[in-house]
């Protein structure tokens, strides 16, 4: 088939081609604008931390009605096994994946906005792809994160046997809502219908807390009428209505606003809008009609003037007017402190009783408060004539909101955010008695989603045991608008999002929330003081609670030397533009932070296979030994070295107790360098190689292995080219000794034995290291593979020096002889060389120039004769 003869990518690629011909002649059919992109081939990691996951990115556009992703999961051999492939599409941020569905801990919050799981499964040659539609998309950037389900993956070496790879390819298409109406924002406009579904938007500014759409005068200008009776069929004047921010929204005829029959109206009213964005109306009906819509907005972004006295009128009525003999019970028992607590008129007698320094007044705390200040933003205009409905003080009210000043560090991810004065930067927020007070940041695409928004919330421990009452302070995180005031309450949209602190102990006065992989947008944070009396809500007597904020974006997960916890570290991730911090846990450790601990190892493990993979090593002695009492000094000296820098390698490679002596990068060349070496000295010195060049082959060794070694260090190349070189010299020499003198070198047969058992036990091991070995079982079998090696090097050393090193008898020793006199002249042409069979000997050594006679050759007979004849 075609995708046999290309890559997968291209074969992914004309798939998506051949599907988009599919869909042309409907689009075409329904006159929709559909715009593809398609996204190039990622390949598949089995997950064991953030960073093997496959991210893929899509800009959505503005306005779109539907988007379309379809994967396609690849891999390259029909014999690989099949693979699960999880994907998730989320909106706005890289998405959070919870391996294992390990435990999160309550102030994690990983909840998103618009995020969909599927699974697909790999196939060599995929036919059908997985479709997920999202209607009515959040704009702007969608990402999807594929992974495999880790597995007992198989250690082995590159190129023994093939690896299986994975992948995934994408396609996303959208179809786009073009030409919709903008409106107007403060005055009643008349639009008709043309369409059953007819889409308009307006615009809503920054610093808008209240939003009013009066839909009303709802009149058919088309009618129905039966054929065959003449008669005008009921239709309803507006099916639907739908009113959705930043997106398109959603047609749903059973639940909603439905069914406005002739003349009918409804409003919409949103009591804290989502600002600096587009809203979107829908209008289902049944034929052409015109209705009128009114928008209204409230802002408190533009008035100012009345900043410092709304300020002092609300401490006036709302926090020194009230009264009770239960306050003055409460001033009158409470424990010294260093602050003054305000209390009304009636409790006035008491403050004597306390050892004071003023409270910093709102003022104070924020000099730079004037008519023209952007700081606080708590003012409605008195002009409310322009609405439609009579609204109530609560509905329209404005907050304190102030915003957050970015303080940018060198780091990635370590940002924190400070309240800003006019001269200095402040964590210390003033929360008045009842009144809520709001503050904001802006987290920016790319730049702050690869991280986690830490938000910390801390009571002024001066405020324990103040009073007889239990102050506390009701913190609510929200995205893109601010919490919800209910009645004088904050109301937090979700549990996960709410923060609680109290006087009651130390242990309670703070409370956190971490956000993993924060979404880019507005985050509000809105305080409120609660305070309680034997279990029932009460008025506060402390006028205002000193609370420290302190938010930060940060790497990983918390914040300090340890990002991950005891249990992990953490690592940062740069891939394209793409870049964010994970944690990578060991000893079985799981979770985002490394807290899930269910399926850890004990220590005891932990210790057992540190102990295997260190003390494994110490079987090289024996080899090292027996190569320093025979004279092989090269190959003590490099059995030495490997067993040292196993060790090492192996004390720093561990996850948990890990003690490098240097870089680990050092570690490990040297680790496989000298392993590879001492093998290539001690098969070398098999051949009985002469002396003289064992220096020239020790260095061409060194030369082959550490190139080999930094290239790559897991390849079967980096193995077998080496060992192929040094297997080929003593094969060599043996070879040049049988064409030198017509006869194969003899062999000893415990020589041969050795050799065979050396063989074998280097064999077993390079099958346990290449097939066996694998994640689970790493710290048994590289151990054992320690031990194998070792006792290999053991049988395979010569049994001699190296000076005698040889596969057959020993040559031997011709020397020149000494002159002879002229009583031996009859004997001088018989020979000038003579052969010492005493050298040696320990005992005789006896010198002679007649000494060819002894020999043992029959052919030297023939010839003596020949000569005496």
């Amino acid at each position: 088939e075609p995708c046999q003869l290309i890559p997968q990518l291209s074969c992914a690629l004309i798939m998506s081609n051949l599907f988009l011909l599919a869909l042309y002649t409907h689009v075409v059919a329904c006159s929709v604008s559909l715009v593809p992109e398609v996204s190039q081939e990622g390949l598949l990691q089995p997950y064991n931390t953030y960073a093997d996951v496959t991210l893929f990115h899509f800009h959505i556009p503005d306005e779109v009605t539907r988007v379309t992703w379809e994967f396609a999961a690849f891999m390259d051999d029909p014999g690989c096994p099949v693979k699960d492939v999880h994907v998730l599409v989320q909106h706005g941020s890289y998405p959070v994946v919870n391996r294992n569905n390990a435990t999160l801990q309550n102030y994690m919050y990983t909840s998103r906005s618009s995020v969909h799981e599927i699974s697909t499964k790999s196939a060599y040659q995929p036919h059908d792809a997985t479709v997920l539609p999202v209607y009515n998309p959040l704009p702007g950037s969608w990402f999807a994160a594929a992974y495999i389900p880790n597995w007992n993956e198989q250690m082995q070496q590159e190129g023994i046997i093939h690896k299986c790879r994975y992948s995934l390819g994408s396609i996303a298409m959208w179809s786009q809502k073009d030409h919709i109406q903008t409106l107007n924002i403060g005055v009643k406009q008349s639009v008709r219908t043309h369409e059953n579904l007819s889409y308009y938007r307006f615009f809503l500014p920054s610093h808008t807390w209240f939003l009013q759409v009066n839909i009303s005068n709802c009149h058919m200008l088309e009618q129905i009428i039966n054929r065959d009776t003449g008669e005008r069929l009921f239709r309803w004047c507006m099916r639907s209505l739908a009113l959705s921010a930043r997106s398109l929204p959603s047609y749903n005829p059973d639940g909603g606003v439905a069914n406005i029959t002739q003349g009918g109206n409804h409003v919409f009213t949103e009591q804290r809008p989502y600002s600096d964005g587009y809203y979107y109306l829908l209008v289902v009906t049944e034929g052409e009609t015109g209705i009128d819509i009114t928008i209204n907005t409230k802002e408190c972004g533009s008035a100012f003037k009345k900043v410092r006295q709304h300020v002092r009128d609300v401490k006036k009525s709302e926090y020194t007017e009230v009264s009770s003999k239960q306050e003055m019970e409460f001033v009158g028992t409470a424990t010294p402190i260093n602050i003054t607590v305000t209390v009304s008129a009636s409790e006035d007698y008491s403050k004597s009783q306390h050892e004071s320094s003023r409270v910093l007044d709102w003022e104070e705390v924020w000099p730079n408060i004037t008519n023209e200040s952007p700081l606080i933003l708590s003012h409605i205009p008195d002009d409310s004539s322009i609405l439609d409905v009579d609204l109530s003080a609560e509905s329209h009210r404005c907050y304190p909101v102030l915003p957050l000043a970015r303080i940018k560090h060198a780091s990635d991810f370590t940002d924190t955010f400070l309240i800003q004065g006019p001269e200095w930067y402040s964590t210390w927020l003033s929360v008045q008695r009842g009144l809520p007070v709001f503050t904001y940041l802006t987290l920016l695409p790319f730049t702050d989603i690869g991280g986690t928004l830490s938000v910390n919330i801390l009571m002024d421990e001066l405020l324990m045991n103040a009073t007889r009452q239990l102050i506390t302070i009701v913190g609510c995180v929200s995205k893109g608008r601010p919490p919800e005031v209910r009645n004088g309450s904050l109301i937090c949209e979700e549990q996960q999002l709410t923060l609680n602190i109290t006087s009651s102990s130390r242990a309670t006065v703070e409370d956190f929330i971490l956000i993993p992989f924060p979404e880019p947008d507005i985050w509000f944070l809105a305080l409120q003081s609660i305070c309680y009396y034997n279990g029932q809500k009460t008025p506060c007597i402390v006028d205002q609670v000193m609370v420290s904020i302190d938010i930060r974006t940060q790497p990983c997960v918390f914040t300090g030397e340890n990002p991950c916890g005891s249990h992990g570290l953490c690592q940062e991730t740069h891939r394209g533009m793409f870049f964010f911090t994970s944690c990578v846990c060991s000893a079985g450790w799981q979770g985002w932070g490394c807290e899930d601990g269910e399926a850890a190892q004990g220590w005891d493990t932990v210790i057992t296979g540190l102990c295997l993979l260190t003390l494994s090593n110490i079987f090289f002695l024996p080899p090292t030994i027996i190569a320093a009492r025979r004279h092989l000094y090269s190959q003590a000296l490099l059995f030495t070295a490997t067993m040292i820098a196993s060790i090492f390698y192996h004390a720093c490679d561990n996850e948990v107790v890990a003690y490098c002596v240097t870089k680990y990068e050092v570690l490990q060349f040297t680790d496989f360098f000298f392993s590879l070496l001492c093998f290539w000295v001690t098969v070398v010195g098999l051949g009985g190689i002469d002396e003289a060049f064992c220096p020239l082959l020790h260095t061409l060794g060194v030369v082959i292995i550490a190139p080999a070694v930094q290239y790559s260090r897991t390849a079967l190349a980096s193995f077998t080219v080496p060992m192929a070189f040094a297997t080929a010299v003593p094969l060599c020499h043996i070879v040049y000794q049988r064409w030198r003198k017509g006869a194969w070198p003899s062999v000893q047969p415990r020589q041969l034995l050795y050799r065979c058992v050396g063989i074998s036990l280097a064999l077993v091991g390079l099958f346990m290291f290449a097939l066996i070995q694998t994640k689970d079982n790493y710290k048994y079998i590289h151990s054992t593979w320690h031990v194998v090696i070792a006792l290999s090097l053991v049988f395979l050393l010569p049994s001699r020096s190296q000076s005698e090193l040889g596969l057959n008898a020993p040559s031997p020793v011709m020397r020149h002889s000494t002159p002879l006199t002229s009583d031996d002249a009859e004997l001088i042409d018989v020979g000038e060389t003579t052969v010492d069979y005493t050298a040696s000997s320990l005992v005789f050594h006896v010198t002679s120039d007649v000494d060819f006679l002894l020999t043992d050759n029959e052919e030297d007979y023939h010839n003596l004769d020949k000569d005496t004849q």
